[in-house]
C-alpha cells in the first residue's frame, strides 16, 4: 500500500450544502478499515465547523481555517497554527462596513469587498494575505494555507506528503492538490482544478469522492503519478532516469569504479524531491552525504542495535528525514546482526507510513551472502524500492540478487563475468569512461535493453562545506564585522549562525549601513561562496525598511541552511 493517507476538502467535496452524506461517510470508513487515515481540510470557521459537521469526530485529523487551526478529534485537541487577527484590523473593516466574520485565526468576508480588505491590510502594513475560495474572501497570515495545515497534520501522522491523496474542488485546494502525492478533483471542480489534477470524476461533490474510493482506491488499481529521478544521460542527451515506484535495483562495479557515486546522485536526487530513503552503510562509505539537508548520517556502535532501530524509527517518521546508518565500527557478525534489526524496524515503519520509500543496501555481499544470513531471513524482498549496491554480485545470495530487475553496472566485467548478464560483445561501445556506466533492464521473457550513459555529478561535494559555513569557524580574514557606520563597533561573525544572532541584534543604523552598502551580499559571496543566496540578498539592497530587510535575509539564510534555523523553530524544518 502506497498511500496512507486520505485529505478531502469540505464544501462542493465532501459536504452538499454544508452536509456530509452517509453514503460519502461509509465510503469513508471503509478507507479506514482499509488501513488509511482520513484527514478533513476545510477553510470554515472552526466553531461553524462544530455546529456544521456532527461527523467531525469520525475524522484522524481536522485542518480548519484553511490551514491555520489543527483539530486532534480523540484528544480534542485545538492548536492554533498563526496568530488571531489583530483588533486593529477588525476595527478597520467594521469603520469601512465590511460584513466579515472572526474565526480563532481566520477573517473570512465575500467578493467584492476584497478591495476595502486590501486597503485596510495596506493601510496598517500588516503581513496578511487573501485568499479566494468561489465567492469567499478569507484573510489569513502570510505562508498559512491548506498546504501548511496539512503539511503539520502529515508531520503528527508521520506519512510523508508523497504518500498522501488531495481531494478538492475550488481555488484554495490547489496548494495542498500539489503537496499531495495525487491529487482529485470531483467533478463539480473549477476548471484550473481539473486541469491540475491526476484524476478527475464524473460525480460531483460527495459521490464523486465515493465514486474515487471504490472504482480506484480501494479496488485494486491504487493510482499513481508517475514520477522519475534522473541519475544520467545518453551520448545524445536522452535522459536516463529510474521509477520511483519502479523495479527493484542492483549497483554493480569494481572497487573505485564510481558505483558509490552512482549511488549516492541517486540518493541525492530521491532526498531532493523530498522522498525518503534508509541506507545500509557497512564501510562509511557516504558519510559525505551528511552536508546533504535532508539526510541524518548515524554511526552504528557495538551493543548500540536496539537504541538506534528506535531512533532510525524516529528519524523516519519525524519530517520524513531520510537516514544513512554507518556499520563500519562494527565487525562482519555484528553489522548482519545490526543490519537485520535495522531492515526488521524500517519494513514495519513502512507498513505503517509508506516509508522509507527506498532502502539502499551497500556492500550486499556482506550482509547477504550466499548461503543465507539473519539479515536475509528478516526482510521482505517483495518490497519494492530496494537498491543493493555490491562491487562482488556473484558473492551475494541468489535469492536475494534476483529481486533486482535493473542493472546499473560501473564496470563491464561487472556484469560479463562477475555477474554473467550478458556477453561482452553484447556491451555497445568500448570501455568505460570514469564518469559512465551501463543501464540494464531484465525482465522475465524478454531480451535484456543495454545502454550506456554519464552520470550525473554529485551534489554532495558542492555543499561539503555546509555545516562549516553554518556553525563551524571561518578564518578571521573571511569572518564579518559588524563595524556601523561610524565604525564604532567590532562585532565579528566567524559563521552564519553567529552572524544571524548579530545581525537580529544590532541596531537599525548598524544594519542598513551594511546591508545597504552591499557588505552583506558580498560576504556571502566571497566568504561564504553561495553565489545564489548573495544574488537573493543583493536584490533586496535597495528596498526595504531595517525590519522588513533584515527579516527577508535572516529568512533567506533559514531556508538554505538548516543548522541555523532559530531553536524554537527546528522541529518545523526539514
Amino acid at each position: 500500500m502506497w498511500y496512507h493517507v486520505i485529505a478531502c476538502d469540505y464544501d462542493g467535496t465532501l459536504a452538499t450544502d454544508g452536509r456530509i452524506a452517509p453514503e460519502t461517510l461509509a465510503a469513508l470508513g471503509r478507507v479506514r478499515h482499509a488501513g488509511r487515515r482520513v484527514v478533513l481540510i476545510t477553510g470554515r470557521r472552526f466553531d461553524d465547523l462544530l455546529v456544521v459537521c456532527p461527523e467531525l469526530d469520525f475524522f484522524d485529523w481536522v485542518v480548519a481555517e484553511n490551514g491555520a487551526v489543527l483539530y486532534e478529534p480523540r484528544a480534542k485537541r485545538v492548536d492554533d497554527l498563526a496568530a488571531p487577527p489583530p483588533a486593529a484590523f477588525l476595527a478597520a473593516l467594521e469603520r469601512a462596513g465590511v460584513p466579515f466574520s472572526a474565526g480563532r485565526v481566520i477573517v473570512a468576508t465575500e467578493v467584492p469587498h476584497e478591495t476595502a480588505v486590501l486597503r485596510a491590510i495596506h493601510d496598517l502594513g500588516l503581513e496578511l494575505q487573501i485568499i479566494f475560495n468561489r465567492e469567499s474572501v478569507m484573510v489569513l497570515p502570510a505562508a498559512v494555507s491548506k498546504q501548511s495545515g496539512l503539511e503539520e497534520a502529515l508531520r503528527r501522522l508521520g506519512v510523508p506528503a508523497h504518500n498522501a491523496i488531495g481531494v478538492g474542488d475550488a481555488e484554495n485546494d490547489h496548494a495542498f492538490l500539489r503537496l499531495a502525492g495525487f491529487a482529485v478533483a470531483v467533478g463539480n471542480a473549477i476548471p484550473s482544478l481539473i486541469a491540475e489534477a491526476d484524476l478527475v470524476t464524473r460525480a460531483a461533490n460527495g459521490a464523486g469522492v465515493r465514486e474515487f474510493v471504490d472504482s480506484w482506491l480501494l479496488a485494486g488499481q491504487e493510482p499513481f503519478r508517475p514520477r522519475s529521478i534522473a541519475v544520467g544521460v545518453e551520448d545524445d542527451g536522452t535522459p536516463v532516469t529510474l521509477p520511483v515506484r519502479g523495479p527493484n535495483l542492483l549497483v554493480t562495479g569494481a572497487s573505485g569504479s564510481g558505483k558509490s557515486t552512482l549511488a549516492g546522485v541517486f540518493v541525492e536526487r530521491l532526498v531532493h524531491d523530498k522522498y525518503v530513503v534508509c541506507l545500509l552503510d557497512p564501510e562509511g562509505d557516504y558519510r559525505p552525504l551528511a552536508e546533504q539537508e535532508g539526510i541524518v548520517v548515524l554511526a552504528s556502535e557495538p551493543g548500540t542495535e536496539a537504541n538506534r532501530a528506535e531512533e532510525i524509527g524516529r528519524l523516519l517518521r519525524h519530517r520524513s528525514t531520510s537516514v544513512a546508518i554507518d556499520l563500519s565500527s562494527l565487525d562482519r557478525s555484528e553489522r548482519v546482526r545490526a543490519a537485520a534489526r535495522f531492515l526488521h524496524a524500517v519494513q514495519r515503519l513502512r507498513a505503517e507510513t509508506g516509508a522509507p520509500h527506498w532502502v539502499l543496501i551497500d556492500e550486499a555481499h556482506h550482509l547477504f551472502p550466499r548461503g543465507g544470513s539473519v539479515a536475509e531471513a528478516m526482510f521482505d524482498f517483495e518490497w519494492r524500492g530496494v537498491c543493493l549496491i555490491t562491487s562482488d554480485p556473484d558473492q551475494v545470495a541468489p535469492s536475494v540478487l534476483a529481486v533486482a530487475e535493473r542493472v546499473l553496472a560501473t564496470s563491464i566485467a561487472a556484469v560479463t563475468e562477475r555477474l554473467p548478464l550478458l556477453p561482452r560483445d553484447a556491451v555497445p561501445g568500448g570501455e568505460l569512461d570514469a564518469d559512465e556506466a551501463l543501464d540494464i533492464t531484465r525482465s522475465a521473457g524478454a531480451p535484456l535493453r543495454v545502454r550506456r550513459f554519464r552520470v550525473a555529478p554529485r551534489e554532495t561535494t558542492h555543499r561539503r562545506h555546509v555545516r562549516k559555513y553554518a556553525t563551524g569557524r571561518l578564518e578571521p580574514e573571511h569572518s564579518f564585522h559588524f563595524r556601523g557606520p561610524d565604525g564604532r563597533l567590532n562585532l565579528v561573525a566567524h559563521n552564519l549562525e553567529t552572524f544571524t544572532m548579530l545581525a537580529e541584534g544590532v541596531d537599525d543604523a548598524t544594519w542598513l549601513h551594511h546591508f545597504r552598502s552591499g557588505d552583506v551580499s558580498r560576504w556571502l559571496r566571497e566568504a561564504i561562496k553561495d553565489v545564489g543566496l548573495a544574488d537573493e540578498v543583493q536584490a533586496l539592497e535597495r528596498s526595504g525598511d531595517a525590519a522588513s530587510s533584515r527579516r527577508a535575509v535572516l529568512e533567506a539564510i533559514g531556508r538554505r541552511y538548516t543548522p541555523v534555523a532559530r531553536p524554537d523553530a527546528g522541529d518545523d524544518r526539514r
